[in-house]
Formats: structure tokens, C-alpha cells, sequence
């Protein structure tokens, strides 16, 4: 790497502001490989016209993402290449002629480089037009909030759900995913988690729950919606979800809002019952 390099800055009041057509994309990763590329991703200010190549000392590196120092000198180059190989596929326009959908699919980071205690990095050309010159239809989070959760799909529901709602924190919103859409939310395979009860289990009720327990969410009314078809098995669930910036505003909202939000719950199920 013999161009320019810049010092990483490691701040939890950075935002890392994306497209909604990345975040929306197919695309898996590890948590540790999501945290890094939020910080790359942190690096990318308004003013800026091209990627920069950055540097930081692992040590720094591992205070900041609040892991083991050792681990993460240990884990780094697999997290590295992961990035590296690992692709976003998204949908680029309509369909074409003959009726298929437009699809591009391109890797995170373009080079990722240690040596003697420092890592360089730097992010692929190819998500340059969804970080850089953004006008409409992005998301901005606060890069300590993304660092906050401790399982990729809660990192991976959040980002997708802002994304989703149009960053509209403190307004209740409504979401129903199929399971064929949970999925591909989380790029599960037909082979993992068979069951269905399985793939709920594993991914959008712990992802649900942690969300629930963090100071930016309060999730409520969820529900398990059955086929009409032989065994009635799930096919989607539903919730209800609303956003906050920090935790005081939470908190305010709960104390308000919740037993409001409870005797509706039970005069709904009362109704329902």
C-alpha cells in the first residue's frame, strides 16, 4: 500500500451513514467483521470524494471494540479475509427486458494489510457510490450504538429496520417478515434450521429480544401467524417496534407511553380471547 494512509479516529459519536440499498442487500458476516466494517465505514465523512486508506494499532483497535487484545491479534487476518471475500449482492433498478431482475454483487474491503502492530484497511471501490455523495435514501446510526449489540443478527435486524422506517425515531412502526424473508434477512440456508421453530429461535426472537433490552428499542406485540394448509405451520411473524436516540429518551418514552401501550395489549387479547 504506497498511497497516503490516515490515522483511524475510534469515536462512538461517528455515524456511519450508508444507502438503503446496501443495508437492504444480501449479505452475511460475523459480528466482529460487521463492528470493523462499521468503523471503516465511520472513517467516511460528508466532505469526502474518494475512499482513504487508514491505519490503527491493534491494541487500540481491541479497547475500542471491547474485546481480548490477544483474541482479536489472533482472529484479525480471518476477519480480514472474510470482509475481503465475503459479498453484498443488491438490486439495481427494475427488471430488464426479458423480466429478470438487475443485481450487482461486490465485495466490502478492497486490501487489508498488519504488520508490526498496525492494521491498514481500506474499503472496496465498489460500495463507494452507497457511502460518498449520498442525497436521498440513506441511514445514519451512531457507530456506539452499532458497537453496542453482542450478536450479528440484533446488529443486522437494527441496521435493516432504521433503515426500513426512515430513521423515524420515537414513531411506532409495524413490521411481518415471511419466513422465506427472514432467510434472506439473515442469509440462512434451506439446510440450516430446518424446522421453522428453529430458525425463530436462533435468529429473530434472541435478535427481538436483545434489541428489547438495549437502550435504543422497545419491541412489543410479537406474533406467530400459522398457514391455513395441512399442520398449519408458521409461515410469518409480526411486531411492533419504536426507536430511540439515547437511553433517557427511552426511558421517558416507557414511562409514558408503556402502560398505555400494556392496556391496549390486554383489551386486545381480552377482545380477542
Amino acid at each position: 500500500m504506497g498511497e497516503k494512509k490516515y490515522t483511524m479516529k475510534l469515536d462512538r459519536d461517528y455515524y456511519v451513514v450508508t444507502a438503503n440499498d446496501l443495508i437492504k442487500g444480501k449479505q452475511k458476516m460475523s459480528l466482529r467483521e460487521a463492528q470493523l466494517l462499521f468503523i471503516a465505514i465511520s472513517q467516511v465523512v460528508y466532505e469526502d470524494k474518494d475512499f482513504k486508506t487508514y491505519t490503527t494499532t491493534v491494541s487500540e483497535l481491541a479497547a475500542f471494540m471491547g474485546i481480548d487484545e490477544n483474541s482479536l491479534y489472533r482472529d484479525l487476518k480471518s476477519i480480514c479475509k472474510s470482509l475481503c471475500q465475503q459479498i453484498v449482492e443488491i438490486q439495481i433498478g427494475g427488471e430488464n427486458a426479458q423480466g429478470r431482475k438487475k443485481w450487482k454483487v461486490f465485495s466490502w474491503i478492497q486490501s487489508a494489510e498488519y504488520d508490526n502492530g498496525i492494521l491498514t484497511i481500506r474499503l472496496s471501490d465498489d460500495i463507494k457510490p452507497y457511502l460518498i455523495d449520498l442525497e436521498s435514501y440513506y441511514s445514519q446510526t451512531l457507530l456506539g450504538t452499532l458497537m453496542t449489540f453482542r450478536s450479528y443478527y440484533a446488529t443486522r435486524l437494527y441496521q435493516y429496520l432504521i433503515a426500513d422506517s426512515g430513521a423515524k425515531y420515537g414513531n411506532v412502526h409495524e413490521w411481518e417478515f415471511t419466513c422465506e424473508q427472514l432467510r434472506e434477512l439473515f442469509q440462512i440456508g434451506e439446510k440450516q434450521y430446518k424446522l421453522t421453530r428453529d430458525l425463530l429461535k436462533k435468529t429473530i426472537i434472541p435478535a427481538l429480544d436483545e434489541l428489547n433490552k438495549s437502550d435504543y428499542a422497545y419491541v412489543w406485540d410479537y406474533k406467530e401467524h400459522r398457514s391455513t394448509k395441512r399442520g398449519k405451520p408458521i409461515e410469518s411473524v409480526s411486531f411492533k417496534a419504536i426507536f430511540f436516540k439515547n437511553k433517557e429518551r427511552k426511558e421517558f418514552y416507557l414511562k409514558k407511553s408503556k402502560p398505555m401501550i400494556e392496556q391496549y395489549q390486554q383489551e386486545k387479547e381480552k377482545k380477542n380471547g
